[in-house]
């Protein structure tokens, strides 16, 4: 038994599919096959039943648990060599959400890299509860999320403070307040806005369950603020999507709204207004396992997500 087929067994596993693991694997269907009957071989057993569909046997769903649990230390030890020897080689496995990712990677990883370019970094991407679950099984290193984080034994290191922030459709704000759009504009950027103007206006939310959602829904509950809702949906990215399309205000962290380039100094020239909210932050975060080795390489990620926040944070003043 060798890592590889165990790297392979695992795709096969998760895919249920030997065409769409092997374009993963970004190898043959053929040679996969030879992987998994090899393995199969050696241990003496069947892994996967292949009719009336492809799926584990009770012998693979053992393996699965062992599999992942082996990868897993390989990848501690990995790191802790590396670090021993000043070679930083090994892998970084980081679980982000879609948005943040999306927000933050395309700055931190080049610096990472340049750092460490004999490192691989392994990306997994999903919502609060899939990240946990991801670090609760070893499957990643690190997790960024906000808090709070749910799962014990879990060492939190501070990343930002983030502002809530109104995302509004620019002709509402001028259907509630109309010769006086532009003073209150102005005013609400200033010293941020009075979320019960918009008490009749539609509200596009994430759906339940999301950390961000769990996050407004406090802000709106402590604010004894109860939105009409319009639309739910999974994905941040789609909320901002159907703000500039005027079908609702959105409540999101200001992290997020870099995504659509609109500095808040600048709104005036905009489709969307943005206002920040008043006495509410969403706190992000990184988190490891208390009981599982960090690495040198794995600190310093952290740390340059740090930096660009600080650098984001001092732009936006």
């Amino acid at each position: 038994m060798n890592f590889l087929h165990l790297k392979y067994f695992l795709m096969v596993a998760e895919e249920k599919n030997i065409t769409r693991a092997a374009e993963r694997l970004f190898i043959s269907q053929q040679s996969l096959s030879n992987h998994i009957g090899n393995l199969e071989k050696e241990l003496e057993v069947k892994l996967f039943t292949r009719s009336p569909k492809l799926s584990l046997t009770y012998a693979g769903e053992l393996l699965v648990e062992t599999a992942t649990q082996i990868l897993d230390l390989q990848s501690q030890y990995l790191s802790k060599v590396g670090d021993i020897n000043r070679q930083y080689m090994g892998v970084l496995r980081v679980g982000i959400s879609y948005t943040c990712g999306l927000t933050l990677l395309p700055e931190v990883l080049p610096r990472f890299k340049a750092e460490f370019p004999m490192v691989e970094f392994s990306l997994f991407e999903g919502n609060s509860s899939q990240l946990e679950d991801e670090l609760a099984h070893g499957r990643v290193d690190l997790i960024i999320c906000f808090q709070p984080i749910m799962l014990e034994g879990v060492e939190v290191i501070p990343l930002t403070e983030d502002r809530l922030f109104l995302v509004v459709p620019r002709h509402f704000t001028d259907q509630i307040f109309g010769e006086r759009a532009e003073e209150m504009r102005s005013q609400y950027i200033e010293q941020g806005a009075d979320i019960n103007v918009f008490r009749d206006m539609p509200f596009i939310l994430l759906k339940r369950g999301n950390r961000v959602r769990n996050i407004v829904d406090q802000y709106l509950s402590r604010s004894d603020f109860k939105p009409k809702i319009a639309l739910e949906t999974e994905n941040t990215v789609t909320t901002l999507a159907m703000a500039k399309a005027d079908l609702g205000i959105v409540i999101c962290p200001e992290l997020f709204l870099q995504d659509i380039h609109v500095p808040a100094a600048q709104v005036e020239e905009k489709e969307l207004d943005l206002f920040p909210l008043r006495d509410h932050s969403a706190n992000l975060v990184a988190g490891y396992r208390r009981d599982r080795y960090i690495s040198h390489f794995a600190e310093r990620f952290v740390s340059i997500l740090q930096e660009v926040l600080r650098e984001t944070n001092s732009t936006r003043q």
